[in-house]
């Protein structure tokens, strides 16, 4: 199966938009997203690239998925960290190895330039998480707090 990873297109803001409305639903979040905020990470890929990559998955040529990615200083590794924020394959194209592709992708696009890769998985998503075990992250023993709302 021939798998392209490539940045995001001007012309993919639907294709991105169909998708990340499924990785949206439930039981991923606990609250939908407005459509203005689903779109904004669409929208710093062009904006912010030096912080926000955004890539599209195609498989024969078929949109297969997508990912986001932001960069981040972190100073337990001592450099930047690639965060993931979404990965998303479309479901029929699950389980052929496009996600291991992926990370293959991620670590020699970003080889001599980040110390981390690091991404959140929901605890009902054995599938991801077992993908992620297989290519070797661990779980952090903590947990994470937040704020949201406008500063």
């Amino acid at each position: 199966m021939n798998v392209v990873f490539r940045k995001f297109r001007q012309s993919d803001k639907d294709t991105f938009f169909s998708m990340v409305k499924k990785f949206y639903a439930p039981p991923a979040v606990l609250h939908f997203p407005s459509n203005e905020v689903m779109m904004s990470a669409f929208h710093a890929s062009f904006e912010l690239p030096e912080y926000i990559k955004g890539y599209m998955f195609e498989c024969e040529g078929e949109p297969a998925g997508y990912a986001i990615v932001s960069l981040k200083f972190e100073t337990e590794v001592g450099g930047i960290a690639a965060w993931i924020e979404e990965l998303f394959v479309e479901e029929e194209f699950r389980s052929k190895g496009i996600g291991k592709k992926f990370f293959d992708f991620l670590k020699d696009e970003f080889k001599g330039k980040i110390r981390r890769i690091r991404l959140e998985v929901g605890d009902e998503n054995d599938g991801a998480k077992r993908l992620y075990e297989n290519i070797g992250f661990e779980f952090l023993d903590y947990k994470q707090m937040v704020i949201d709302k406008d500063f």
